[in-house]
C-alpha cells in the first residue's frame, strides 16, 4: 500500500522536461507566433520596407536629378531631396506622391514668370540658383519627420499634422511666386505699409488667393491619402486650415522676426548682404539668425500643429 502511494505522488509531481518535450513545446509555440503573426510576418514587413526603400531612392533619385537638370535644386539641394524622398516614401506610396505633385507644382510657380519676378525683387532677395538643401529641409523637412514618427508609433494623427505643414509649404510658395508675378504691391500684414515687391512680410490680394488655392489642392488630396476613412472630411478640413494657417504665420514671423538689412547707400530695406550696389549692407532689424529659411520651417511647424489640433479628437490614437 505504501509502494502504491508512493507511486502516486510521484505520478502527481510535476516532471522535468525532457528534450523531447522541450522541441515539442518550441515547435508549437513557433507555429502559435506564425499564425498570430509574429515574426512571420515582421521579417515580411521588413522585407517590404526595404524593397519600397530601394525603390523609393531610384524614384527620389529620378526625380531630384531632373529637379537638378532643371534648374530647380542646386547640388546640395538635390542630395537633400534625394534622402527626403527616400524616407518619404519608405513611409509609403502615397506620402511619396504627395510629396512630388509638390515639388513639381512649386517649381512650376517658382520658373513661371521668372525674368519678370527676378526684376521686381532684385533689390530685396538675394540671387537664387535653385534651393538648396537648407530650404529643402526648410519646407519639407517637418512633413518628412512626422511621417516617419508616424511609422514608428502608428498614431493616425500624425500623417494629417504631415500634410498640414506640405500645405502650409505649398501655400507660402504660392502666395510669394504668384502674388510676386501678378499681384502688384505689396502691403505689410500687420500695418497695411506699402512694401518693395518681395519683402518678408508683405501680401497682396492675388497672393493671398493663391495660397488658398494651394492649401484647398493638399486638403483635398488629404481625402484620398488618409487611412481613417470615417475621418475624411475632417482631415480635409484640418490639413486646409493648417496651410492657411501656416502661410499667415509666415507673413507674421517675416514682418515682425526675420532678419532685414540696410543698404546705407541706397537708403532702403534689403535682405542681401551685398545689396545691388554693391554695398556692404548691415543687420538692422530682427533676429540676426531669423533667416527666410528658419521662418518657412517655423511655418510648416505652426500648419503642422493646427492640423493636429483638428483631429486631435476625432481620429483614434
Amino acid at each position: 500500500m505504501h509502494a502504491v502511494l508512493a507511486a502516486a505522488r510521484r505520478g502527481a509531481e510535476p516532471q522535468a522536461p525532457t528534450a523531447g518535450d522541450r522541441g515539442r513545446r518550441a515547435g508549437t509555440g513557433v507555429a502559435a507566433r506564425r499564425r498570430d503573426g509574429g515574426p512571420a510576418r515582421s521579417a515580411g514587413i521588413s522585407d517590404e520596407l526595404i524593397v519600397r526603400a530601394l525603390l523609393g531612392a531610384l524614384a527620389s533619385g529620378t526625380v531630384a536629378g531632373a529637379g537638378r537638370r532643371a534648374g530647380s535644386l542646386s547640388e546640395s539641394g538635390l542630395w537633400a531631396a534625394f534622402a527626403m524622398g527616400t524616407v518619404v516614401i519608405a513611409c509609403g506610396w502615397v506620402w511619396g506622391a504627395v510629396l512630388v505633385a509638390y515639388f513639381v507644382a512649386s517649381s512650376l510657380v517658382t520658373r513661371l514668370g521668372a525674368v519678370r519676378k527676378a526684376a521686381r525683387t532684385e533689390s530685396v532677395l538675394p540671387d537664387s540658383s535653385g534651393r538648396s538643401a537648407r530650404q529643402v529641409a526648410a519646407n519639407g523637412g517637418v512633413y518628412a519627420s512626422l511621417l516617419v514618427l508616424s511609422a514608428l508609433t502608428g498614431d493616425p494623427r500624425l500623417p494629417v499634422a504631415a500634410l498640414g505643414a506640405i500645405a502650409a509649404a505649398a501655400a507660402d510658395t504660392w502666395a510669394t511666386e504668384i502674388g510676386t508675378l501678378w499681384g502688384g504691391t505689396p502691403r505689410m500684414i500687420l500695418t497695411g505699409r506699402v512694401m518693395a515687391p518681395g519683402s518678408s512680410g508683405g501680401v497682396t490680394l492675388v497672393g493671398t488667393a493663391a495660397s488658398v488655392g494651394a492649401a484647398a489642392l493638399i486638403a483635398v488630396g488629404a481625402i484620398w491619402v488618409v487611412p481613417s476613412a470615417a475621418a475624411h472630411a475632417g482631415a480635409a478640413v484640418a490639413v486646409f486650415v493648417g496651410g492657411i494657417g501656416g502661410s499667415i504665420a509666415d507673413s507674421v514671423l517675416g514682418a515682425t522676426l526675420q532678419s532685414k538689412r540696410w543698404c546705407e547707400q541706397c537708403r532702403t530695406w534689403t535682405e542681401r548682404r551685398v545689396h545691388t550696389c554693391q554695398y556692404r549692407t548691415q543687420h538692422a532689424s530682427g533676429l540676426r539668425w531669423m533667416n527666410n529659411d528658419m521662418v518657412n520651417l517655423l511655418a510648416t511647424v505652426i500648419g503642422a500643429a493646427l492640423a493636429f489640433a483638428m483631429v486631435a479628437d476625432a481620429l483614434p490614437r
